[in-house]
């Protein structure tokens, strides 16, 4: 644990601003009086100086009012634990850690929404610890937790107990099975059950159901014909189990949605949220199916390339886009999510999207400027955009 961050929260609610910036100064000069220089690198002692260093950059924003004091230094508390422990104990120590810290410190939200901040800020803590095994990462878990305080600080929802225990429990057994059939690592656990929980509580359980529906049904295609996909070098790592930054890359814009929903409650948001799911879902089954097409074209040139190419495309491949596509929209319908117009608006939009992907992946990222995450990310918070301006247009 690091004490000097433990202490400037702690003693933070007992000193004065310029003391507090005076004592994170003081800790500061102490921790690098033996380093060279502040340099950003995976070393201990150098994390610890980088951190603190963030901290007190960090009050000064407070003491200037640009930032709120009940966002930053629950995340400068948080952060000062980096011990590595089984994913189940590390999220009880940083729940405990979060919630006395929210009960100790004043902050506008009621017992409840701190509970939901603390499991949230756990759930994104020990997904830090042990997405970063090889470094210290006290910074990272500090800039983490800050933008966790910050968006619940902008999306002040309500939630009960009943949604609270409903959304923690459901999101955290079912992403466990995942886990434990292989579908997900550990890294995913913690990432699918922090995207699950807060789309329940923002929106409601048929919102969950469709992010769950994404999942089996792109899980089920990503093992269709995996052993002569892994034959040609083309199958997914891992035999398709998912980590934090698959899920995320295709969870976040949806959950972007979902809390825009829950915040305004306009059915334009619950449109974009279905939209994004469905370019997600379209994308998968485009990709794991169209990999076993004989002949791929290039989105952009129509030259003919090898199966997996970013941005390739045959015949099979639009044909598993549209039926992903229309999948969620569809369920939307059903669930009554949506009405009927606004679920096709989402699945021309997703479809849309699928190929927003496709034109990213034949363009940035084989030119080595996005990975397939953020080519992933763009793709489904396009699809979303879209569904928000062709609403905005009728």
């Amino acid at each position: 644990m690091d004490a000097a961050l433990a202490l400037i929260a702690y003693l933070f609610p007992k000193l004065k601003m310029p003391q507090v910036l005076g004592l994170a100064l003081a800790l500061l000069l102490y921790r690098s009086r033996n380093l060279n220089s502040f340099a950003f690198r995976n070393d201990v002692r150098e994390d610890g100086v980088s951190a603190i260093l963030t901290a007190l950059v960090l009050l000064a924003l407070v003491y200037l009012g640009k930032l709120p004091g009940y966002a930053v230094l629950p995340a400068i508390f948080v952060s000062s634990f980096r011990m590595r422990l089984h994913y189940f104990p590390s999220m009880g120590v940083y729940f405990v850690m979060a919630f006395l810290y929210l009960n100790y410190f004043s902050n506008p939200w009621d017992e409840t929404m701190r509970a939901l901040i603390s499991l949230t800020l756990a759930l994104g803590s020990t997904l830090i610890m042990h997405a970063n095994r090889e470094s210290s990462p006290s910074l990272l878990l500090m800039l983490t937790s800050l933008s966790i305080l910050l968006a619940f600080d902008i999306y002040r929802i309500d939630v009960s107990d009943y949604e609270l225990i409903l959304g923690f429990v459901s999101a955290f057994i079912l992403s466990l099975i995942a886990y434990r059939s292989g579908v997900a690592d550990e890294t995913g656990l913690m990432a699918a059950t922090i995207t699950g929980m807060l789309i329940i509580v923002s929106a409601d359980f048929r919102f969950f159901i469709a992010l769950l529906l994404f999942y089996a049904v792109g899980s089920a295609v990503t093992k269709y014909k995996y052993r002569q996909k892994e034959m040609l070098g083309i199958g997914e790592p891992a035999g398709g189990a998912r980590g934090y930054v698959n899920v995320f890359a295709n969870s976040l814009p949806a959950l972007f949605f979902a809390m825009n929903y829950g915040y305004f409650r306009e059915e334009i948001y619950a449109m974009a949220f279905i939209a994004s799911l469905s370019t997600a879902l379209g994308d998968t089954m485009a990709s794991e199916i169209g990999k076993t097409a004989e002949r791929v074209y290039l989105i952009t040139t129509l030259e003919r390339v090898r199966p997996g190419v970013s941005g390739g495309v045959s015949a099979i491949g639009e044909l598993s886009a549209f039926l992903g596509s229309a999948i969620i929209p569809i369920y939307a319908t059903v669930s009554g999510i949506l009405q009927p117009e606004y679920a096709v608006i989402a699945m021309v939009a997703g479809f849309a999207g699928v190929h927003v992907d496709s034109l990213l992946g034949a363009t940035l990222e084989n030119k080595g400027w996005l990975n397939n995450a953020g080519v992933n990310f763009f793709a489904t918070l396009s699809s979303g955009a879209l569904c928000l301006l062709i609403a905005l247009g009728l």
